[in-house]
């Protein structure tokens, strides 16, 4: 699609154009929120457009959070002694001082103030939010508030700038505290600290650019990572820090729109499992603000996802342009992503997760390989990865399907990795296999294997040994081994809003297939073709081997590692060799391993390179 050259396009920035004069209303009554406008005379007609549809979304979320009623939250939180209260009490303050005359201010600011006395650490959940409230309504504060903000630069309380955590929580925390120490211009008794975060920002871009990262497209954490680079890259004087926080920001939008399936975090991720369509997941939120649809979306938003679109929406950060017509899949497909990943805090090993995307005009499909069998229930664990997701397109733009298959050792809606799921990907086809060793049997892992969908596409159709979905514009055809296979209408009283197909006992196999109903238009001309497809299990029982040629031609086998998270995989003849995968491999966007580049190509658009380094960064 071209911009501004179809009615439907034309007509959703007709739509949106009213809520941002508004917005820009709200700019010129109240001069110390100009920070927050665009410039439009620096944009071309078609960016003009876009920033429009942007500030409308951007409105839209800030009317929605203002909305919350702040006495009650105020004191909800002190009732329930919630622990991190800034989380869920800033966003609504800061969108509320955003709109200027409309909330009192003096409301807010008592809050706040009493907040920071009763609960005055300084830690990530408030950084995020705190460092945008500081600076874009400096001049409007009363003086206590502004002195409790100089307060976190004094001794004892800068030392917390410097807290540890997982990826997100030391993003949002020091990338703001650096932000707060850089361009605030107050003295900074102890300057190593601010040293310190710079070099770690460094460190964690470097990282980025060479084996990717450990929290690596997660829907959950993205979006507060993101509020840390977004603080910096707002907030700092120094033009080098903002520029490091722009290559950062350019590389997280990057991932994020490689993977994007229509406003749902495709494939595999780390620490997350969306299934939501925009309104789902804080990834998803922020996506909808860089590349979503209507305003009206917002409403749809939950006050969690909310809040970081929120940062999104009042940034002066926007992605680069060539990642919009990727976001929204306005690039030919299919296409297929390969891309590997480090391990959690340990990146000395190496790269050691494996990703296979593939995306189609109808749907999405990612697996993700890891090698160790890990039975660990708290912390970073295998619960948290997405190993695999199937995404199906709903043409109404709301309510994507997504289907989820895996063991059922830390969820019996198959999210994240039991101990032994083995997965061969190519295109559509997936070869799936759990088959439990003693030391799995010794930790409790369920003899059974899930394969999760939406209740609403009720009951398969069975064919042989196949089960088949119709789904929106695709066919899922899912033929299942075990002692025992079983479908259930719900997956439980917990989830009823999802059904599943359930294969039974210590050993578990799964072969899944898609086509698209434009190839096979109804269930004969599918069964046809599924009965030229060739399923070898012959010496499955024995020793784990099983071998598919799927609807597209593809021949799969798999020999299953007993002992291991990875089984012995051929590909059409070749054998899968996992060793020195680059970190995004595409045909629209590439990083070799360890070349410190991002290169982005797309059609019709300036193909663009990033290199980062230690020393700096730099725009080809």
């Amino acid at each position: 699609m071209k911009y501004g050259k179809t009615i439907t396009w034309v007509l959703l920035m007709m739509i949106t154009f009213v809520g941002t004069v508004n917005f820009m209303g709200n700019l010129s009554a109240n001069k110390q929120l100009v920070s927050l406008a665009t410039d439009f005379s620096t944009l071309t007609r078609d960016e003009q457009i876009l920033e429009t549809a942007f500030q409308a979304r951007n409105l839209a979320i800030r009317e929605q959070l203002a909305a919350v009623d702040l006495n009650k939250l105020d004191a909800w939180w002190r009732r329930e002694q919630i622990s991190d209260p800034h989380k869920y009490l800033l966003p609504v303050i800061l969108s509320r001082l955003s709109l200027g005359k409309r909330y009192p201010a003096a409301e807010s600011w008592k809050i706040l103030l009493n907040m920071d006395k009763d609960k005055p650490d300084l830690y990530h959940f408030r950084a995020v939010f705190d460092i945008p409230i500081f600076f874009k309504f400096r001049k409007i504060m009363p003086q206590a508030v502004e002195a409790s903000y100089r307060r976190m630069l004094t001794s004892p309380h800068i030392w917390e700038w410097m807290e540890q955590g997982t990826e997100n929580h030391m993003a949002m925390q020091r990338l703001s505290g650096l932000a707060l120490m850089n361009g605030s211009g107050w003295p900074n008794p102890l300057p190593g600290i601010a040293a310190t975060n710079e070099a770690w920002l460094r460190a964690e871009l470097n990282k980025y650019f060479t084996i990717g990262q450990g929290e690596f497209h997660s829907s959950t954490y993205y979006g507060y990572a993101i509020g840390g680079w977004l603080n910096l890259y707002d907030f700092a004087k120094t033009p080098q820090l903002r520029q490091l926080a722009k290559a950062a920001l350019d590389w997280y939008a990057t991932n994020m729109a490689l993977r994007l399936s229509w406003g749902t975090a495709g494939g595999a991720e780390s620490r997350g499992f969306d299934r939501g369509t925009w309104d789902k997941s804080e990834l998803s939120a922020v996506a909808w603000m860089w590349w979503g649809d209507k305003p009206e979306t917002a409403k749809r938003l939950s006050e969690k996802s909310g809040r970081v679109a929120l940062l999104a929406g009042l940034s002066s950060y926007r992605p680069p342009s060539q990642l919009r017509v990727l976001a929204r899949k306005e690039v030919p497909l299919p296409f297929t992503l390969q891309a590997s990943h480090p391990g959690y805090y340990s990146y000395h090993q190496g790269n050691q997760f494996w990703e296979n995307f593939y995306i189609t005009p109808d749907y999405s499909l990612g697996t993700l390989l890891q090698p160790d069998r890990a039975y660990e229930v708290k912390g970073t664990i295998n619960a948290q990865y997405a190993t695999y997701k199937l995404v199906v397109r709903n043409p109404k733009g709301i309510d994507n399907a997504v289907i989820s298959l895996a063991g059922t050792f830390h969820s019996p809606m198959a999210t994240g990795s039991s101990p032994g799921d083995q997965y061969v990907q190519s295109q559509g086809a997936v070869i799936y296999q759990l088959r439990l060793n003693d030391e799995d049997k010794a930790a409790g892992i369920p003899g059974r294997s899930h394969l999760v969908l939406p209740a609403r596409y009720g009951k398969p159709v069975q064919q042989g040994n196949w089960y088949i979905w119709r789904i929106e514009n695709t066919w899922l055809c899912s033929r299942p081994w075990g002692d025992k296979i079983n479908w259930q209408e719900t997956v439980s009283a917990k989830n009823p809003d999802y059904q599943v197909l359930a294969a039974i006992g210590n050993q578990t196999a799964w072969v899944t297939d898609m086509a698209s109903v434009a190839d096979y238009p109804d269930l004969p001309s599918l069964v046809k073709a599924l009965k030229k497809t060739q399923i070898d299990d012959s010496a499955w029982k024995s020793s784990g081997q099983l071998t598919y040629t799927s609807l597209q031609g593809d021949r799969l086998s798999m020999t299953y590692e007993a002992n291991s998270g990875i089984g012995r995989a051929i590909i059409n003849g070749k054998e899968r060799i996992l060793k020195n995968w680059a970190v995004l491999d595409s045909p629209y966007v590439k990083e070799e391993l360890k070349s410190g580049v991002l290169s982005v190509k797309v059609p019709k658009q300036k193909s663009w390179r990033l290199r980062v380094a230690f020393t700096g960064v730099q725009w080809d």
